[in-house]
């Protein structure tokens, strides 16, 4: 993988935060809250790193020879699961909140590609293209019980996310020759395109482009529709009334909501003069930039 600067976030909620300081996070807050992004600012390879959202506390998590992204955060906070190229070909990797212990659930030559946790973190989709073709599985959060979800003649192995009520799969696929994203039953049941747009609605590389607000009633994605960049838009779960957010220069990616869901955090680039970190409203009004994002080796 080209070793160029990469910054990947993802949000653990301001539940987990509170239950970790042992207070309470009722209503509205201006407390930040707990990321986990990638970098190579200390090293030759991308490594994971802990960061509050005000771009303080920063706390380096994994340190191996090899690119680590792509992370996310368990449903109670304890855990992170990341992509790593530590194993042969990629494979998914998860170690506890600190960074210790990773361990590799999927243990396989193929290429498995990033995923996400189901709700009640019992279970894992992610992408693999070990049938030769790129497709979505499911295990067990310990690794057991891999098994395809859905098999297409097409990739379909990109972003799958879990809606909050555990009930829908989201995910990508370019199955109509374009990049749009589908969602799908959890048993891999009733594809069925949500988007329907002749644009990429991927993001970046199909990584991190959409995410299911908490209470499930919208998704979140990058596209590049109305634009030659990749900007945010949002739309309710079933694909109508979708709304552009974001109408500035630079490429956006890797969207996280806030665990109220009335903010999403996002990264743009190029943003003077390298990847920065930004918090809007849900609506797409006060967006900010936060802080840079940890920069990598220019």
């Amino acid at each position: 993988m080209q070793r160029t600067p990469i910054i990947v976030l993802t949000i653990a909620g301001l539940f987990v935060l509170a239950a970790l300081a042992g207070t309470t996070a009722a209503g509205p807050s201006a407390r930040p809250w707990t990321i986990v992004l990638a970098s190579n600012r200390e090293s030759k390879d991308t490594e994971l790193y802990s960061m509050t959202s005000n771009g303080k506390a920063v706390r380096r998590l994994t340190r191996s020879p090899f690119f680590d992204g792509f992370a996310s955060w368990s449903p109670n906070g304890r855990q992170i699961l990341f992509y790593s190229q530590r194993s042969s070909g990629g494979d998914l990797w998860i170690m506890n909140a600190d960074g210790s212990s990773p361990r590799n659930p999927t243990r396989n030559p193929a290429h498995d590609s990033p995923g996400s946790w189901s709700p009640d973190g019992r279970r894992i989709t992610f992408g693999s293209d070990r049938d030769g073709n790129g497709e979505l599985y499911v295990m067990n959060a310990d690794g057991s019980g891999q098994r395809i979800l859905v098999r297409s003649p097409t990739s379909d192995e990109f972003n799958p996310k879990w809606s909050p009520d555990g009930r829908t799969i989201a995910f990508v696929t370019n199955r109509d020759g374009n990049a749009e994203i589908y969602a799908m039953n959890a048993d891999g049941s009733n594809p069925r395109n949500l988007t329907r747009n002749a644009a990429n609605d991927a993001g970046i590389g199909g990584v991190n482009g959409l995410l299911w607000s908490p209470d499930g009633s919208r998704i979140a994605f990058v596209s590049t529709r109305d634009t030659k960049d990749g900007e945010v838009f949002v739309m309710k779960a079933d694909g109508t009334a979708v709304k552009r957010l974001t109408r500035e220069a630079g490429t956006e990616s890797l969207l996280s909501w806030s665990p109220n869901g009335r903010k999403l955090a996002f990264q743009r680039y190029p943003s003077t003069p390298r990847w920065a970190f930004f918090v809007m409203n849900a609506d797409g009004s006060g967006a900010h930039q936060v802080s840079w994002a940890l920069p990598g080796k220019r």
